[in-house]
């Protein structure tokens, strides 16, 4: 597969993070991808890349984690047709970190017509969104999960990203 990776410049306004993911069937056997991103998008990915693999510091590899983006968007649109939901064209389907801050992944199929989608050439468009703890809907998660209080009170505090110190202080525990 030949991967090309386009970095496209904004001047002084970041409209936000984002990828655009290409993907062309035509050129016989050899699948071309093409990859564009904004800075905002290469600063939030590498800074989660590098901190999750101890200080190596290198380069994302953005082609993997496109591949499998495109996998979970897809499998997303097809959940949605099955439960007659095919109204919505963006999906949210994937969570990360980067440094101390919780992003969600929404994907988008940039193709205008169902035929465009089952052509050879594919375009994927994935905007990545800070998650502020104010949006998240913790009765829903308590009830998926059945936790009791107690367990309610951690994760409302570990989401919120306070340190083992302040963890521990606010649940009336010693640090050890």
């Amino acid at each position: 597969m030949d991967i090309i990776a386009e970095q496209s410049r904004s001047r002084g306004f970041s409209p936000g993070a984002f990828i655009i993911d290409r993907i062309d069937r035509a050129s016989g056997r050899k699948t071309k991808e093409i990859i564009s991103y904004n800075d905002e998008a290469w600063k939030i990915i590498f800074y989660a890349d590098s901190h999750s693999k101890k200080n190596q510091y290198h380069a994302p590899d953005l082609s993997s984690l496109c591949s499998r983006w495109r996998v979970l968007l897809e499998k997303s649109i097809d959940e949605a047709k099955q439960d007659g939901n095919d109204e919505s064209e963006s999906h949210y389907f994937d969570l990360f970190k980067s440094g101390r801050r919780l992003y969600r992944v929404r994907g988008l199929l940039l193709s205008s017509k169902q035929t465009d989608r089952q052509q050879r050439e594919k375009h994927f468009m994935y905007i990545i969104e800070r998650v502020h703890p104010d949006s998240i809907n913790y009765p829903m998660i308590f009830r998926n999960w059945q936790l009791n209080k107690r367990e309610q009170d951690m994760v409302r505090i570990i989401l919120k990203d306070r340190s083992n110190k302040e963890i521990a202080h606010l649940l009336g525990l010693s640090l050890n």
